[in-house]
């Protein structure tokens, strides 16, 4: 029963995130993500359900636009085989709960931004809107976290980085994405995500510096770093938390 519970888990994240390369594309460019038809970027051709299954299309067209024959990019598998890893591992984590459904969500926008920032340097506010909302539903209907602790968790990492960011050390959607995601996840994990998120960003700017010869001032998006760390905080943040308290106080 387990095994066909998760297939049907993973199965409706590829769906997902089949749905979200269309909302990576589309919203950068202004175009409704619920009307219209999909179509390949290069030839414009209408694309049929058979070009559209999720991972199995690129597949079995071998990577390639079954009419124009040009390559697709590998990041529309990558998007729908993130999405449905994350609703997997979200759903080991939490079982059937509101906190499944509700971080269901919120993975799914955390995966569209990281990639619409990867590629604009932008990150819309309908994502920190659909966040925020899905924290004061949690607020509502969940008492893993106490109101307290959200409301610190709004104001600890946002307020210094608003000021960081007033002095142009960085940009407004990061600390929005902060701010929704404190709420959203407490102030222990957001400090958490703070950490991890810096760290993982430093190790590959340096790489970029080093060995991709970067320039230092080189603008890198801050959100897919945020989007990781928070995700990782989600599914393993108390372990962590805890793994680190017992090593200092054992």
């Amino acid at each position: 029963m387990e095994i066909i519970l998760y297939t049907y888990v993973i199965l409706f994240g590829f769906i997902i995130g089949s749905f979200l390369n269309v909302v990576i594309y589309r919203i950068p460019l202004k175009l409704s993500v619920v009307k219209g038809y999909s179509f390949c970027p290069k030839c414009n051709k209408r694309l049929t359900i058979l070009d559209l299954v999720p991972l199995f299309s690129y597949i079995f067209l071998l990577g390639k636009c079954r009419y124009c024959k040009e390559k697709i990019s590998f990041r529309y598998p990558l998007v729908e085989t993130l999405n449905a890893l994350f609703y997997l591992l979200i759903y080991l984590a939490y079982g059937f709960s509101v906190e499944t459904l509700i971080y269901f969500i919120v993975s799914s926008c955390l995966v569209s931004l990281s990639f619409i920032d990867i590629d604009k340097k932008i990150i819309p506010d309908r994502f920190q809107i659909i966040i925020g909302i899905c924290a004061i539903i949690l607020l509502i209907f969940s008492n893993n976290i106490s109101p307290l602790d959200r409301v610190i968790g709004l104001f600890i990492i946002s307020v210094p980085f608003l000021i960081i960011a007033l002095f142009g050390g960085m940009g407004e959607g990061d600390v929005k994405l902060f701010a929704v995601c404190g709420f959203l996840i407490g102030w222990k994990l957001i400090l958490l995500s703070m950490l991890i998120s810096s760290i993982v960003a430093a190790i590959v700017g340096i790489y970029l510096m080093i060995v991709k010869k970067a320039d230092k001032k080189s603008e890198i998006p801050f959100g897919p770093y945020i989007a990781l760390a928070v995700l990782v905080s989600i599914l393993f943040g108390e372990n962590i938390i805890n793994a680190y308290l017992s090593l200092i106080f054992k």
